[in-house]
């Protein structure tokens, strides 16, 4: 459209102008034919009769040009929204298909792994080395298919929540508390205000908390730092750095940086969706001191 516009523009004004300068070189009826003595005075009005003539016709050119150039916009306009939704559907349509499987089977694993715990839990009337091992496997995969469900739910959130004013100091304050037993030796340090109050969706802000703390706490050696004011939350830790052509693909879904540290891949991946549909961008930077993950309201 901007190049279509852009054409459209310099085009009519090539001929608007060359029609203007042509117009005004063009030589009086009057002085084109000698033969006949008028006075002055009738020259002066045939002269002013010929500039309103010329100006009307420009005037009128330069409407007919701004109608057409109206009506290309409109037709190239409509064309191209046209093939745009044409070509898109199919990659909509697939897309679709995918997020609907993705729903679908995370609810039917759901049903037998719950049965397998079950079961697994009324045979296991000894403490053997492989029924850890199952039992963690279970959990690994219940986990998985969680996770899936959330994402899937996410992607196909087509309602908006309702925005409440909420005090983001209280809710991290709250969520430093709750992790503290998982923290071993690491220490938190917190750089907040006394309250940060924003209008946000709360249950989608502490799904994102969470899944950056639950990172932290899985990379960081000794500590864990978090800032928040009211436009950003940022959470670094002091564990491994991130390679630089690793960071663009950080949110991807099932993507890694450590196969061996355990999880789906998905947690990051969900936080981008949940800020997405707010609205939000969230960001990874990693330094040879820490990895820090930002979240801009």
């Amino acid at each position: 459209m901007a190049i279509t516009t852009a054409i459209l523009i310099v085009s009519f004004g090539a001929i608007f102008g060359s029609t203007a300068i042509t117009s005004m070189n063009r030589p009086h009826r009057m002085q084109d034919r000698p033969e006949f003595e008028v006075s002055t005075e009738m020259r002066e009005v045939f002269e002013d009769e010929i500039k309103r003539d010329r100006a009307q016709r420009l005037e009128r050119l330069g409407l007919t040009l701004i109608l057409v150039a109206i009506m290309t916009e409109l037709l190239v306009f409509m064309a191209s929204y046209y093939y745009a939704e044409k070509s898109i559907k199919p990659v909509k349509d697939a897309y679709d298909k995918q997020r609907e499987f993705i729903a679908n089977a995370s609810h039917e694993l759901k049903t037998p792994i719950a049965a397998a715990r079950a079961n697994f839990e009324a045979l296991a009337t000894t403490e053997q080395p492989w029924t850890n091992n199952v039992d963690a496997e279970l959990d690994r995969a219940a986990k998985l298919v969680s996770d899936l469900l959330v994402l899937a739910r996410t992607d196909g959130r087509t309602t908006v929540l309702e925005k409440k004013d909420v005090d983001l100091v209280k809710i991290v304050k709250k969520r430093e508390q709750l992790i503290e037993a998982r923290l071993d030796e690491k220490k938190i340090e917190l750089d907040l205000p006394d309250s940060v109050i924003v209008k946000i969706v709360r249950a989608d802000f502490e799904q994102i908390l969470d899944i950056l703390l639950d990172n932290a706490i899985k990379y960081s050696k000794t500590k864990i730092c978090i800032s928040l004011n009211d436009k950003r939350l940022k959470i670094s830790n002091d564990g491994k750095t991130i390679p630089s052509e690793k960071l663009p693909k950080i949110f991807d879904r099932f993507y890694q940086t450590d196969k061996t540290a355990g999880g789906s891949g998905l947690g990051l991946a969900i936080a981008k969706s949940v800020a997405d549909q707010n609205g939000w961008k969230i960001l990874a930077e990693s330094d040879k001191k820490s990895t820090s993950f930002i979240l801009d309201f």
